[in-house]
Order: C-alpha cells, then structure tokens, then sequence
C-alpha cells in the first residue's frame, strides 16, 4: 500500500496515482469537512479534470453504524458507481473507517483512497487495513480487513483542525511511544501537542505510520502481535462508546487516553506478578497529562463499563485479554486479567 505524507499534495493528487482506470470517482466525506474543506475538494476535482460524486454523512461517532452505511450505499447506486469505480474517503477517523467497510463490501469490493485530515486519523484509522462500524455499543464490532490503494497525508488539511483535535490525536501517538521505546515516548511528550511545528508533525506522523505499518506487515489480520496496538483500548473503547450516549462525548484519542493511564496499571497489581514498576505507569500519565489529554473517568458507572468490556472483541473464550506495557518499548498482547482485578482497579480510579 502506498502512502504519501507532505504539503499542498491534493493540488496535484493526479499525480499520485493511475485514476484512469476506474470508471467514476467517488468522494465521501462529512458535512463539515466538506466547508472546511471545500478548496481542497476543488482541488482534487481540477486536479482529476473528472466528474465527481461527493457523498456527504453527518459528523461524528454517533453516525458511525449500519443505517449511516445504507445511505452511502443508496448513493452509490444512484449514482451509478460500480465494481471498477473509487470511493475516495477524505475526513477523520470516521469517514475513513466507514467508506472502507462501504467499499469493501459494495458489490463484493471495489476500491477506495483513504485521505485523512485529522490528525488522529492520519496516525491510525487511515492506515491499516481495518474498517467497520460500531454494533450494540461495540465500537468497530461489525467490520472487515481491507486495504485502500494508498493513503495521502497533506498536512496542510491540519490547519483547520481544532485544538481539541489536535490534543486527542497524542492519546494514539503516545501510545505509539510507549510500544516503540523512550526515545520517540520522550520526543512526543517533549511539549504541548499545539507546540509542535508543521515540520515537526510531519516526523512524528511518518514515524507513527512506521510503528504502526511494521507492526501491521507481520500481523495483518492480528493474530498475535498486532494486538499490542490494542494497548488502552479495552478500557478505553468501553468509555467512549459509553460516553457517546451523553451530550459529552469523548473523542477517541482522550477514551484511550484515559483507557492508557488505568491499564498501565494493570501489571502493578498485588496480585499479579510482573517487573513493571509503578513508576513506568506514572511516566505514562504524566506523558499524557502534559499533552493536556484525560487520565481519569469521572463518570459512569462500574457494572455498565465491565459489561462493554465483557463484549469487547478481543476476548477469548471469556476471557478478558489485555495488550500491556511490560516497560516502555515493550508491550505484550494476550494478557488475562481477571473481572475482580478491573474492578478494583477501575473502582480505586473512579473514587480516588
């Protein structure tokens, strides 16, 4: 799979790749993408010299099911599209997971270019193979694997990004840091998300594709080793899809922010034995913390986070597995944990 990463690279997306070959081009993104957006779609078009669809959704997590799927289904059949076309995602995390799943499954698959224009999205969801929607309050719980043709980072899309945005996308990127080794956790809690230049943003989200991306080349369809990724996502998923029945909603970068700092911890209970120091999992929350991210859960209650984490996906035969830190730069997937230990621990979080 090809990824591009630079400035100004939808002017000349032409370029980039062979576009002659599919019958029509499609491009989905979401209401407010399309406003903040609306030159970079411009250009896309004049660069293709084509007629384009533009299939819109609504923003956010909450659209991120099957009847949001069905409308962009509809629209691909009204509009004619076939096995031969492209559906080009350009949004966040959102978009790029859920126009791959469309695509994907569209007439038995047709092909899509993931163009992320988050943050969050251009270190995680953009790449990677894996899409879907969110089922039952099981965030991603109905999905498939499949690759796009490439992924295009402009960074330039960065520039309307909000703050909030920008902040969220750390909770992925630290984690990064923590399965990579000290020296890339230290540069990326270095400062202030906000305080990273453009240039600086361009290391850090070509060195977080290649975490992610030679962890992904050796375990595509996460049998084993991919799962390390899944470090603060058990918890983490548990709280945003609960958090997304509230008028708050929790961005995916704060849930496994929080999801990060709680099973850190994990390893350092009485009850289990293990080299990890308390002291690793504080390095972990003050990474977090500096990055201006969540470490606690102030809401919720524990019996409806243990029953999301009981569905998680993950599980195996019951058993609640974990991806854990053993230290900084060494995460271990496929750790059993038991109900009795995540409920202490998320109690002593919740009421500390």
């Amino acid at each position: 799979m090809k990824i591009i990463i630079g400035k100004n690279l939808l002017a000349k997306i032409n370029r980039l790749f062979d576009f002659s070959k599919f019958s029509k081009i499609a491009v989905l993104t979401d209401v407010n993408i399309q406003i903040s957006l609306m030159s970079q779609i411009s250009q896309i078009r004049k660069s293709l010299k084509r007629e384009l669809t533009i299939i819109t959704i609504p923003p956010g997590e909450s659209q991120k099911n099957i009847e949001t799927v069905k409308n962009i289904w509809e629209k691909m059949f009204e509009t004619g599209l076939d096995r031969k076309s492209l559906l080009i995602n350009l949004g966040g995390g959102v978009v790029c997971d859920i126009g791959g799943f469309a695509a994907a499954t569209f007439m038995r698959g047709m092909d899509f270019l993931n163009i992320p224009t988050t943050l969050l999205s251009q270190v995680d969801a953009g790449i990677g193979g894996k899409t879907g929607v969110d089922f039952l309050e099981i965030k991603n719980g109905i999905g498939v694997f499949k690759n796009p043709i490439g992924t295009i980072i402009d960074v330039e899309t960065l520039k309307t990004l909000p703050k909030r945005e920008l902040v969220s996308a750390f909770g992925e990127i630290i984690k990064h840091g923590v399965i990579s080794g000290r020296e890339y956790f230290d540069f990326v809690t270095s400062k202030k998300p906000e305080e990273f230049s453009q240039d600086e943003l361009i290391k850090i989200i070509k060195q977080s594709i290649k975490i992610k991306s030679d962890i992904v080349k050796r375990d595509p369809k996460e049998k084993n080793l991919r799962k390390i990724l899944n470090f603060g996502h058990t918890i983490g998923h548990a709280i945003e899809s609960l958090s997304l029945k509230t008028d708050k909603p929790l961005l995916h970068g704060e849930a496994v922010a929080i999801g990060m700092t709680i099973e850190s911890n994990l390893l350092c209970h009485p009850v289990l034995t293990s080299e990890v120091s308390t002291r690793m999992a504080g390095t972990i929350k003050n990474g977090i913390e500096n990055a201006g991210l969540p470490t606690k859960i102030d809401r919720f209650e524990l019996e409806d986070i243990m029953k999301v984490i009981s569905s998680d996906k993950k599980n195996f035969k019951g058993k609640l597995l974990f991806s854990l830190p053993e230290r900084i730069g060494k995460v271990i997937p496929n750790i059993e944990i038991s109900q009795e230990v995540i409920k202490n621990l998320l109690q002593a979080q919740m009421y500390s």
